[in-house]
């Protein structure tokens, strides 16, 4: 595209008034009226911008305020940090240096697009000096990218709806932190930027974007979701913690059943669960020697009491022969490596083996020093009724603690059974508000967006659940 001289003088009054508002947009904490700012990059140290369609301006300083370079379509822009700040380099030539964060803004969200880390957005970007790079565009673009990714791009018109309007919420809820508002993966919402919309060319997506979010008794929601509950969602403070929220309970939710994981199966060894230990343990910085695997201990107790409303896991424990790590709540699902907390264990856990009839001949003994220690049976007496000393060995039928969880003896003999534990569960991430496959379910069997989200957000009195405009 060939500009005249006079196109080129309005284009560039234009860009430093647009440059001068998206700015504004950019700063923390500011007050952004439908900006959002995704953050798509951490600790990054060179980035590179390829302009794929409409004018950039690349500006420096905590401000913006010094002008470092023009960008057009078809130009590459890298951003290096070094020890002094940052060097932009256009096109593989130095075109200035920043001591602070540097902006690439763009003159309009629409008409204005680049790649960045081989996605495609709209919008204007960001590198700060902390090394997070921010993508701040429009907010209804943002949704744009969001809805179909999360839900899919063939669901039912009304899941579309519901989950549209569950991202607004989520979105506007956490907009105005320090230095982002979400990321874009599934630690906030998963945003596939301009690249996404591209590649379905999805009109129902668009279509289920209007201005509409939730509120409960007149507050923003924060419209938390997840892939499947699994049959049945979650108390919120049985898997964060925290203030119990009313729209947050626990519900049913049976269209769960039919898609993909509502149920799930999982096998561990002992080595296993040895690994599984140890790397949670460098994760959580506890330090000491885990052993070998012993067993793994689960509780289900809700936090004012009680069992949880899913049946979910709210604490679990792996013990090892020299030490022991925990994981709470939703934290659980990283120690264990799981796809859920709604789990029961079948095997070689304390509190969940029914019918045991496997024998050992080796078990774990307190020793003097306060360390587990592996024993043959036949090294190892009890004490009986009348306090009579009896080998371990000789006992008719006796249970006992081994490494691979609770087993059966007698006789005197019998062969080591290396057991670990297997894992039945159901569903697919924290299991709190909107169930996706859940709502995929209800839109296909005819509820309207409005009656799915009232399901999942109306808690115990759903008529203070609102839908309606952002503020």
């Amino acid at each position: 595209m060939v500009l005249t001289r006079k196109q080129k003088a309005f284009g560039r009054a234009a860009l430093l008034l647009l440059a001068a508002l998206a700015l504004f947009c950019l700063l923390p904490g500011a007050a952004r009226a439908a900006n959002i700012r995704v953050c798509l990059k951490t600790a990054a140290t060179d980035s590179e911008f390829t302009i794929e369609e409409g004018i950039y301006e690349v500006r420096g300083g905590n401000l913006a305020a010094e002008t470092l370079c023009d960008a057009w379509e078809g130009d590459v822009v890298r951003v290096v940090k070094g020890a002094a700040g940052f060097t932009v380099y256009l096109n593989d030539e130095e075109a200035g240096r920043s001591a602070a964060n540097v902006s690439l803004l763009a003159t309009d969200d629409e008409d204005c697009s680049l790649s960045f880390g081989g996605k495609e957005y709209r919008g204007s970007f960001s590198v700060l000096t902390n090394g997070y790079v921010l993508n701040v565009l429009d907010l209804e673009y943002y949704l744009y990218g969001v809805v179909g990714e999360e839900i899919g791009y063939n669901a039912p018109e009304e899941a579309l709806r519901a989950q549209a309007i569950v991202a607004r919420s989520y979105a506007a809820y956490y907009m105005g932190g320090t230095y982002y508002d979400v990321l874009a993966t599934t630690s906030s919402q998963v945003y596939g930027g301009l690249s996404a919309e591209k590649a379905h060319v999805s009109r129902a997506v668009r279509d289920a974007v209007d201005d509409q979010v939730l509120y409960y008794d007149g507050d923003l929601v924060e419209a938390v979701f997840s892939s499947s509950a699994g049959g049945y969602t979650e108390d919120n403070e049985n898997v964060w913690g925290g203030q119990a929220r009313p729209y947050l309970r626990g519900v049913p939710s049976p269209y769960d059943e039919g898609y993909n994981n509502y149920t799930w199966e999982v096998s561990y060894t002992p080595a296993q669960l040895k690994n599984l230990a140890e790397a949670y343990m460098k994760r959580v910085n506890q330090s000491g020697s885990f052993g070998s695997f012993v067993r793994l201990e689960v509780s289900y107790e809700a936090a004012g009491g009680g069992k949880t409303v899913s049946g979910r896991a709210t604490n679990a424990t792996l013990i090892g022969t020299q030490g022991s790590v925990s994981a709470k709540n939703d934290a659980i699902r990283t120690m264990l490596g799981l796809k859920s907390t709604l789990f029961k264990v079948t095997a070689g856990a304390a509190s969940e083996v029914d019918d045991v009839d496997e024998e050992m001949d080796e078990v774990y003994v307190l020793g003097a020093n306060g360390d587990l220690e592996r024993r043959p049976v036949d090294e190892v007496y009890a004490v009986g009724a009348g306090d009579i000393v009896g080998q371990l060995g000789d006992l008719t039928k006796a249970y006992m603690r081994s490494a691979s969880g609770l087993a059966a003896f007698g006789g005197g003999s019998g062969s080591a059974s290396a057991q670990g534990v297997t894992i039945k569960g159901g569903g697919w991430g924290h299991g709190v508000g909107l169930s996706q496959y859940g709502a995929i379910g209800m839109a296909a069997d005819g509820y309207t967006a409005e009656e799915i989200l009232e399901h999942y957000y109306g808690g115990e009195r759903p008529r203070l659940l609102q839908i309606d405009d952002l503020d």
